[in-house]
């Protein structure tokens, strides 16, 4: 097996996307409903992640598209709440697996975890508290690079910090547009839909950490 790093993105893939419930729960901070707050949400997602916007220019765009008032400094710190928990539903089976991963059983090859997430900062400080973020050897987001997927130079800059090849990563990701990227660099890559395929596909290419949830 030539992977050195199993890179995993955090949005679908560790954590689950937003439920229906927790959706209405973030619009209601808004003051709007679910159906009227996406639209309006994911427009500039992409520079808050990356850091080239602030959450006060991310959320007060997100607001004038609703004919919302600009949000104030408190009320600012209610919406970055909010918006951290609907996107903190943790997958416990991929949270297995990491640890399965990290820590591998019998005569199972280790293998080094890096977390790659397009995340603001405040969601980037807040995944480090978290104590399965220390599963992970390193843990790069895009705010703190002022890059986010898919754009090749996060890639790049991941196989320095790893000091690895590109052909010595494996990376995890739910959208494929992050693996396209990926793999035009000679990232391997799979398409995250759920964990037991995850494991089918990481057994089928060698990493027979994998193999079977611990009893």
């Amino acid at each position: 097996m030539g992977t050195r790093w199993i890179v995993f993105d955090f949005g679908g893939v560790i954590c689950v996307p937003p439920s229906d419930a927790a959706s209405e729960a973030l619009a209601g901070v808004v003051g709007v409903t679910a159906a009227e707050l996406w639209p309006a949400y994911w427009p500039d997602r992409i520079d808050y992640d990356a850091g080239t916007l602030d959450a006060a220019g991310f959320w007060g765009g997100v607001c004038a598209r609703l004919g919302r008032p600009t949000p104030d400094a408190a009320r600012l710190d209610v919406l970055v709440a909010a918006d951290l928990a609907v996107w903190m539903d943790l997958n416990r089976d991929t949270l297995d697996l990491l640890a399965e991963l990290a820590e591998p059983a019998g005569d199972a090859d280790p293998v080094g975890l890096a977390l790659l997430s397009n995340a603001p900062i405040e969601m980037a400080r807040h995944i480090e508290e978290q104590d399965w973020s220390r599963l992970f050897r390193h843990r790069v987001f895009s705010a703190d690079l002022g890059l986010a997927k898919p754009d090749a130079r996060i890639y790049l800059h991941l196989c320095e910090r790893l000091d690895a090849r590109p052909d010595q990563l494996l990376f995890i990701d739910d959208r494929p547009e992050n693996l396209t990227a990926a793999r035009a660099l000679g990232i391997e890559s799979l398409h995250y839909t759920d964990t037991p395929t995850l494991r089918a596909d990481l057994v089928r290419i060698g990493i027979t950490a994998a193999t079977s949830p611990r009893l």
